[in-house]
């Protein structure tokens, strides 16, 4: 992951990561994965794409220091 800390956002789906040994982060290249490879995505980019689907339709943004603090 690489952009400042406060401006990265991670993709992260709870059933995903129930389902998938705790993959529940979203990486545009390999798609569900652990934390330490998703995807890092900037507050604009938040705001203009769309979520990838996910079981249950629960994925969203969340910030990545909280994302971190829980599951990193």
């Amino acid at each position: 992951m690489t952009s400042k800390a406060g401006d990265c956002w991670v993709v992260y789906s709870p059933n995903e990561s129930a389902i998938g040994d705790s993959a529940g982060f979203w990486s545009n290249e390999f798609g569900w994965v652990p934390f330490d490879q998703a995807t890092c995505f900037s507050a604009e980019e938040t705001g203009s794409l769309q979520l990838p689907i996910s079981t249950g339709g629960d994925a969203r943004f969340v910030p990545c220091q909280e994302a971190q603090r829980h599951h990193g």
